[in-house]
């Protein structure tokens, strides 16, 4: 009896798996011609987890009809992320600012690029500068980004400057208390420095 009850259970277990991974990468046709590019890029993110078989397929199909981001996706199933590089660079070229703060990401992160501390410090620097990023949202994130990166070096006086911008601009109660929590600290170490 208790076998019965044990397979009957794995059975149940298995059947139950199997319909949760395909309701986690549901069954879309690719070629719908009413296909949109959040559908596809959405595809493409989950193929990444829940069918990697289908990652290239659905990723290329998103950046056909435009979501650049699955490149990405692409560059870390493959561990070749060129293309991504590549076009990142040419909208940077073509003064596309979110493509700055996405490379900057990549350098702080060391995703399809050798870490390089310095190289982010100066994307995020240069995409602070561009005139059409008027988003607040975003310039608070870089800003917290560049106070991440600063602490790390232990640049202290930096430290000050970004976190009092994700101060008084975050959204983000957590974010916010996260800023004020390491200006203490970068103040701190700036009065025990000069001991």
């Amino acid at each position: 009896m208790v076998k019965v009850l044990v397979t009957l259970a794995l059975a149940i277990s298995f059947f139950t798996s199997m319909d949760t991974k395909a309701s986690m990468f549901p069954n879309i046709d690719i070629n719908d011609p009413n296909l949109t590019v959040e559908i596809a890029a959405k595809q493409c993110e989950k193929s990444y987890m829940h069918a990697p078989n289908k990652l290239e397929e659905w990723c290329e199909k998103a950046y056909e009809i435009g979501h650049l981001e699955s490149l990405y996706y692409i560059g870390m199933y493959t561990g070749d992320g060129s293309r991504y590089l590549d076009e990142l660079n040419i909208r940077i070229e073509q003064g596309e600012a979110n493509a700055i703060n996405t490379l900057a990401w990549l350098y702080q992160s060391g995703r399809l690029v050798k870490k390089d501390l310095s190289e982010a410090l100066r994307l995020y620097k240069l995409y602070l500068e561009q005139e059409n990023n008027q988003a607040i949202t975003l310039k608070t994130s870089t800003h917290f980004e560049l106070a991440t990166i600063y602490r790390k070096l232990g640049m202290w006086d930096e430290v000050i400057t970004h976190t009092q911008y994700v101060i008084d601009n975050a959204k983000r109660e957590g974010r916010r208390e996260l800023a004020q929590r390491w200006r203490d600290e970068a103040e701190t170490s700036l009065k025990e420095s000069y001991l």
